[in-house]
């Protein structure tokens, strides 16, 4: 059940909060664990619980990842996970993060597992890293499985925070672009062609076109603006709400050279490194490549995987059932043939995972090198366009002012 909790906490602030519990009694128990004072609590129905935030978007990767270092040390040095969770409680000062701690700790005190103790938080925590905890629990490895998972967790972010530096660049760089050419188009070209047409001179069909697109974006500038952001916006909800105009998006980014080079690698190394993680920690491959498909953002590889996991079902061997997809390269597929051949598919991902992170790696750091060509041609060719138009026009003012 959900609560809407009116409180006071110690230091006499007054604050107000969602919080879950199994019932009344727990709740009171729950709350004087975590020594604030109820001023009123209104239990929500559970056909409204969906809509209830969980109070859960100021909490970071960079939170979650130092929760399962410190989880993993906690165990290590043999302290009640209780009195541990309490403890990382009480040395953080974001509150949401806070609360959420002392909620775990509750229910990993009165008897809960600390996978199920996590399940309310797994849209935080993740998935992936659930799953881990309960194999952990499972297998009696548990400090073992959170120390992979941290270092999945700081391997995976790393990869998204480059693969994203190495899209933003050449977006900036179109926009930037773009913005100069409008400026030229909207500013500079209408008064020198306000000049030609005081001094009545005869302009060829290149120049006539140029100030037609002029005209054009001088005119329609405001509308074009508010259109684009219309579509803009109008984007962003279909993308969000419709699988297929994520997909089709995903198709055509993988067209684009350098990009598709890009999202190709942060996928391949992503999957990879799952696996790895996944047949080192004991989970099912099954259970891996569903899991895997929950957390990947290109709805391409989503399919991919869905085939893959089919193929395997059906007895297939993990490299075949890539194969069989046609979005993996041939040297992950080799490599992963191997590592099946040889037993050493763990090694053998380990390797895949770093060569196509390190490829992402590379794209982050050269990416200006590999843009700076498309740039200059396609301002170069903007140029020379209106250069050529201008020309003509203005040798024959030179020549009307001799």
């Amino acid at each position: 059940m959900i609560f809407f909790v009116n409180l006071v906490t110690l230091s006499g602030h007054k604050e107000s909060e969602f919080v879950k519990s199994d019932n009344y009694d727990t709740l009171l128990d729950l709350l004087d664990a975590r020594e604030i004072i109820p001023t009123s609590i209104v239990p929500i129905p559970n056909f409204l619980s969906f809509i209830i935030p969980k109070g859960t978007s100021k909490i970071t990767i960079g939170d979650i990842i130092e929760l399962i270092d410190n989880l993993h040390l906690v165990i290590k040095s043999g302290l009640p996970l209780y009195q541990g969770l309490r403890d990382l409680a009480s040395d953080t000062d974001n509150k949401q993060f806070r609360r959420m701690l002392l909620q775990i700790a509750f229910d990993v005190n009165r008897g809960q597992s600390l996978s199920q103790a996590f399940e309310f938080y797994k849209d935080v925590v993740g998935v992936m890293i659930l799953n881990l905890i309960k194999i952990g629990e499972e297998t009696g490895q548990l400090e073992a499985t959170l120390q992979r998972g941290s270092e999945f967790l700081k391997k995976t972010t790393a990869l998204k925070k480059k693969a994203k530096s190495a899209l933003i660049y050449p977006s900036f760089a179109f926009l930037a672009i773009i913005g100069a050419m409008l400026v030229w188009m909207i500013y500079v070209l209408p008064q020198m062609t306000e000049l030609f047409q005081q001094m009545n001179l005869k302009l060829p069909p290149l120049t006539l076109f140029v100030i037609a697109m002029s005209n054009f974006f001088s005119q329609y500038i405001g509308s074009m603006i508010l259109t684009f952001i219309a579509l803009i916006i109008s984007y962003k909800i279909a993308h969000k709400k419709y699988q297929r105009v994520r997909y089709y998006t995903d198709k055509v980014m993988l067209k684009i050279p350098v990009i598709s080079q890009i999202i190709s690698s942060f996928n391949v190394a992503f999957i990879t490194e799952y696996l790895r993680l996944a047949i080192v920690s004991g989970v099912p491959i099954f259970s891996a490549l569903d899991t895997l498909k929950k957390n990947l953002g290109n709805e391409l590889f989503k399919e991919a995987l869905e085939e893959a996991t089919q193929s395997v079902m059906k007895g297939s061997q993990l490299s075949q059932a890539f194969k069989k997809t046609d979005m993996f390269t041939p040297f992950m597929l080799r490599m992963m043939s191997v590592g099946e051949s040889s037993g050493t598919l763990e090694t053998q991902l380990e390797i895949i995972s770093k060569y196509y992170y390190d490829r992402v790696d590379y794209y982050a750091d050269n990416i200006g090198k590999v843009v700076e060509p498309v740039i200059l041609t396609i301002a170069g060719g903007f140029m020379a366009l209106v250069i050529t138009a201008l020309m003509g026009p203005m040798y024959d003012l030179i020549a009307n002012v001799q």
